[in-house]
């Protein structure tokens, strides 16, 4: 199994294609439909991740912000469509599920992919719950990351900041 650090590397040296399995619905970071490219919030505390995804998530063609910690992100501009996130659901400042709760109750709130390295059975019972458009688990492959992005941008462009 290849992980995102390895495909990040390869992809940065490609042409901004996005993934294969979302062709359907992306084409270079945009949805069919759409004339900007999704924009997609990252956030992990540790800044290898954040360096990997933002290689990879930038060479399918998508606008990527990067965010070290919750806290960042809450007190940054969101936008209000056509934009999902990325968060680590284990960060000492507030686990990413509570940082979208909070997003969530103050009207902010955009589709959510949650990734994490533990699978001990309370975070994956608490990545159940979450209302997370995909759960995945480090290291993971390059294709359900993008698969994901591209079911979250489908979401927010079709229900704006609703999500």
């Amino acid at each position: 199994m290849r992980t995102v650090a390895s495909l990040a590397m390869k992809e940065a040296g490609r042409s901004s294609r996005p993934s294969r399995r979302a062709k359907s619905e992306v084409r270079d970071g945009k949805l069919v439909g759409s004339n900007r490219p999704g924009t997609v919030l990252v956030v992990d505390d540790d800044p290898s991740v954040l360096r990997s995804l933002n290689r990879l998530i930038s060479a399918s063609g998508f606008a990527v912000k990067m965010f070290a910690t919750p806290s960042e992100l809450i007190a940054s501009e969101i936008p209000t469509s056509n934009a999902c996130m990325v968060v680590d659901i284990d960060m000492p400042e507030m686990t990413g599920i509570k940082m979208c709760e909070v997003l969530k109750a103050s009207g902010r709130c955009l589709p959510a992919i949650l990734i994490t390295g533990r699978t001990d059975g309370r975070t994956r019972s608490q990545a159940a719950q979450a209302d997370a458009v995909a759960v995945l688990f480090k290291p993971f492959d390059k294709e359900p990351l993008l698969d994901a992005i591209a079911r979250a941008l489908a979401l927010s462009t079709t229900r704006g900041s609703d999500v």
